[in-house]
């Protein structure tokens, strides 16, 4: 938790998704809730960084078109 709380403020995207990941299983059955919320974000994490991912790449074929003239 300690971890987690340490880059809640700006998380690089893998560690927190990982992060996340390790502290649900380390929560087990005690607090179902919350085990479904950290996993949650996990995979919002993953979701956002894939979102951007593709809307960097439109944007480099964009530019690149452009420059063709197209």
């Amino acid at each position: 938790r300690d971890g987690l709380s340490w880059i809640c403020h700006c998380p690089p995207g893998s560690l927190y998704r990982r992060l996340c990941q390790l502290l649900a299983l380390a929560l087990g059955d005690r607090d179902a809730l919350a085990v479904a919320a950290l996993l949650a974000e996990s995979l919002g994490v993953t979701a956002r960084h894939q979102l951007l991912a593709s809307a960097r790449a439109r944007q480099r074929w964009v530019t690149m078109t452009a420059g063709w003239g197209g």
